[in-house]
């Protein structure tokens, strides 16, 4: 028996005026996430516990069967395990964003979606002004970069409360810098970094191309080194993941999954679809669980953009989800198909609620669903409360 999980990042969302009280996932085309609730079934899965913020690692964490009440370490140490980065059980990670500020305000959480060879230029020359014996700043992908803290612990930084720039744009900055004792060691590097990246020659040339520039570091999703069970030792299958982003390939690399990179896999409405449906299934030539995110609708949720949002979701149905049904046709499979949290664009961040999934495969009994959405899953009774508990679900 083979397992696949697709991850539709953010895809879940409200119903919109514009859309005739629908939302984007009822809009779609989407004819093969459509057969699925057909001939499988619906339900409802809730990701992110109470009490937790309502963020990417703790959902993904759910839905790969790691429950974050028992596993959450943060988001930071999660991209340092797939960035090579060791950390001392004394340090600290945190996310450090390039993003746009204008006038005291966040504009834009991504700096433009800054491209990975502008944002690694950018990252080397704030360690060169800002690092330090203690402070290393280390290049992720496009905005999504890391910061360590070397014995960072015994200041308690991990206790201050952090903002996550895709859910304060438009806001002032000094409103929402962290929170807490000592708090200046990590604010000061933010309000540093301004003087710092507003003199480099890339972001003139942006301004000058009409392009938001990369004019300061956002820290936030600070974290210590976590402990979790391989996946293996867990469910008794060996797994793989596939995306983009440094997030979900390194909990792949904590829990010694395989950890597949897809050539233009980008993390943005760009990645490459069709590309990460072919390695999937390559993957399960050689494993039983192979994990598919895609980003894509995630951002266009956080950027506001309704078109762009039902446009990556079609193109994962008809890319990946119609590649993968194709690919195991005649196979022993199941296959789920669900986001991890919803992202709406009327918000622009995300959001605790229940997400709908879809459900197919050997000894799963068609429901009678019409289509895949989260009204029709409201129909369904079925529903986990603890999101952790439907991996258990698809391997029985």
């Amino acid at each position: 028996m083979k397992y696949i999980v697709i991850v539709l990042d953010g895809a879940s969302d409200h119903p919109l005026e514009v859309l005739g009280e629908k939302t984007p996932l009822e809009v779609a085309d989407t004819p093969h996430m459509d057969s699925l609730a057909h001939k499988g079934i619906l339900g409802r899965t809730k990701n992110v516990p109470r009490g937790f913020p309502a963020s990417s690692d703790v959902a993904n964490l759910s839905l790969l069967g790691y429950d974050p009440q028992e596993y959450y370490c943060g988001r930071g140490p999660l991209e340092a395990a797939n960035l090579g980065v060791k950390l001392g059980k004394d340090d600290l990670a945190f996310r450090c964003n390039l993003i746009t500020e204008t006038e005291n305000r966040v504009v834009d959480y991504s700096a433009g979606h800054i491209p990975n060879k502008e944002s690694k230029i950018l990252m080397k020359y704030v360690n060169e002004k800002l690092g330090s014996k203690d402070i290393e700043f280390y290049s992720g992908t496009s905005y999504r970069n890391l910061m360590v803290f070397r014995g960072g612990k015994k200041y308690n930084l991990q206790e201050s409360k952090y903002f996550a720039p895709h859910d304060i744009m438009g806001k002032k900055i000094k409103r929402h810098l962290p929170r807490g004792k000592n708090i200046n060691l990590v604010s000061d590097l933010m309000n540093k970094s301004r003087e710092v990246l507003s003199a480099h020659a890339i972001n003139k040339v942006r301004i000058d191309l009409g392009e938001n520039p990369a004019n300061m570091i956002w820290l936030w999703g600070v974290g210590a080194k976590p402990a979790m069970p391989a996946f293996k030792e867990k469910f008794g299958i060996n797994g793989a993941v596939i995306s983009a982003v440094d997030l979900i390939k390194g909990i792949g690399r904590i829990v010694e999954m395989d950890v597949i990179e897809v050539e233009g896999a980008t993390g943005y409405y760009d990645t490459n679809y069709r590309g990460k449906a072919a390695a999937a299934l390559k993957a399960l030539e050689s494993v039983d669980f192979v994990f598919i995110h895609i980003e894509a609708p995630d951002e266009a949720g956080h950027n506001g953009d309704l078109r762009m949002k039902i446009s990556c979701i079609e193109r994962i149905d008809k890319f990946i989800v119609g590649t993968v049904l194709e690919g195991m046709r005649g196979k022993d499979f199941r296959i789920l198909v669900t986001p991890d949290h919803p992202t709406p664009v009327e918000k622009r961040t995300h959001t605790d609620e229940p997400v709908p999934f879809v459900l197919y495969g050997r000894e799963i009994e068609p429901g009678g669903f019409s289509s895949y959405s989260e009204l029709e899953a409201q129909n369904s009774s079925l529903y986990f409360d603890n999101g952790a508990a439907l991996i258990r679900h698809l391997i029985g």
